[in-house]
C-alpha cells in the first residue's frame, strides 16, 4: 500500500509542477512554439491518465483488503464454528495425515491442538486395515464419497475405546474430513 500512496503523491506532484509550466510558459512575452504546446498538452493528457489509473487502483486495493477481511472473518468463524462442534473432527489429506482437527479431537487423542498438525491418523488407530480401507474409499473413488466404519482409538496415554469413524472427502478442498464419535452403548434390538 505504501507503494500506491508514493505514487499517487509523486503523481499529483507531477501535475502540479505540470500546471506551473504552463503558467510560466503561458507569461513568457514571445509565445510557446507549436511544439512546446503540443508537449506540455500530450504531458497534461498523460499525466490525467495516470491519475485517473491510480484512483481505480486504489479503488481495487481498498476492494482487495474489504475482501481479504471478509474471507478471514469467514475463515475464523468456521473454525470457530468447527472448535463448537461435540465430535471429534480431523481434516487429512488423501494419505491421512492429519492437517488440523478441532478442540474435541485433541482432547479425545489426548494431544495438543497444535501438535495434530502432521501426524498420521494411523498413530492413533488400532484397526489400520478399516482405517486405510476408509482412505481408499473417500480417497479414491470418484465423486464425493463418503463411509463409516467402527474402528478402536487408541489416545496418547489413553485407554483405546471404540468408536465410529465417518469420513467423507470435500467437494472443493482436496482434504478429507474425519468425524470420531462414540458407538452406542446400549443398542436398542426390537
Amino acid at each position: 500500500m505504501g507503494t500506491l500512496h508514493n505514487l499517487t503523491l509523486r503523481t499529483a506532484t507531477a501535475v502540479s509542477r505540470l500546471a506551473e509550466l504552463q503558467r510560466r510558459a503561458d507569461r513568457i512575452v514571445e509565445k510557446p512554439s507549436p511544439l512546446t504546446r503540443s508537449a506540455l498538452q500530450e504531458l497534461s493528457t498523460a499525466l490525467e491518465e495516470l491519475q485517473v489509473a491510480n484512483e481505480a487502483l486504489q479503488h481495487q486495493v481498498e476492494e482487495l483488503t474489504a475482501a481479504r477481511e471478509k474471507a478471514l472473518a469467514t475463515q475464523q468463524s468456521l473454525e470457530e464454528f468447527a472448535d463448537v462442534i461435540p465430535l471429534a473432527v480431523l481434516w487429512t489429506d488423501r494419505a491421512g495425515t492429519i492437517d488440523k482437527g478441532n478442540e474435541t479431537a485433541s482432547q479425545l487423542l489426548n494431544i495438543g491442538r497444535h501438535h495434530l498438525s502432521g501426524k498420521p491418523l494411523m498413530l492413533f488407530v488400532t484397526d489400520r486395515t478399516a482405517l486405510f480401507g476408509a482412505l481408499r474409499s473417500v480417497c479414491d473413488t470418484p465423486g464425493i464419497a463418503s463411509v463409516d466404519v467402527d474402528i478402536t482409538v487408541r489416545p496418547r496415554e489413553r485407554r483405546p475405546r471404540k468408536m465410529k469413524l465417518s469420513g467423507r472427502r470435500l467437494e472443493h478442498d482436496a482434504r478429507c474430513v474425519w468425524f470420531l464419535h462414540d458407538l452406542p452403548e446400549n443398542p436398542i434390538h426390537e
